[in-house]
């Protein structure tokens, strides 16, 4: 199915309107295909042109829809390779403790049905930067994912807060000796 055959027609945005970006084209659906959105194009197309067709819904003006291209980046960051990284070793983690019969993945469970009983079926708050998860393996990835992301953010920024004590001066000894030897005698320090 081509995209040519969702859309009844092309709007064009008034001049001062602000939601104007370079490259996006806003079009009406018809009545049929109201909630069509999200990548038009296949995997496999995408892939092969380095870039996604995405039409998406837009909040502000009701009933109208923006189609616009995704292009592939040509490379990625390094923090973005290592933001993957610790992801792809917070899925690893939890997947094996998701199939685990070790003491660990036991006190694992044991969290996740505290987590389970007093956040999804009994309404309390939970933990920070959580959410009410009602499967295992969503909720042990999540937590490992933020335990490596503060080892991770500790490790590169570590405290600078430095604690010292404070050291008492005492006036040095040579001026005391040179008011104890009389002034004709030349001052000899140690």
């Amino acid at each position: 199915m081509g995209l040519s055959s969702i859309i009844d027609h092309y709007v064009t945005l008034s001049p001062n309107s602000t939601p104007r970006a370079r490259g996006v084209r806003y079009f009406v659906p018809i009545t049929l295909y109201e909630a069509y959105w999200g990548a038009m194009n296949s995997v496999k197309a995408g892939r092969r042109y380095k870039k996604h067709i995405v039409v998406r819904r837009m909040p502000y003006a009701h009933g109208l829809l923006q189609l616009y291209t995704y292009h592939f980046p040509r490379t990625w960051s390094a923090a973005c390779v290592a933001n993957r990284e610790l992801i792809k070793q917070a899925q690893r983690q939890a997947h094996a403790l998701e199939h685990a019969h070790t003491r660990e993945a036991l006190e694992w469970r044991v969290r996740f049905f505290n987590h389970y009983f007093s956040v999804v079926k009994g309404g309390a708050t939970p933990e920070p930067g959580l959410k009410p998860y009602s499967r295992f393996y969503q909720y042990t990835y999540v937590s490992i994912y933020r335990q490596l992301q503060a080892a991770r953010d500790k490790a590169l920024h570590p405290d600078t807060d430095v604690s010292f004590d404070s050291i008492d001066v005492r006036p040095l000894q040579a001026d005391t000796i040179r008011f104890r030897c009389p002034p004709h005698l030349p001052l000899a320090l140690p």
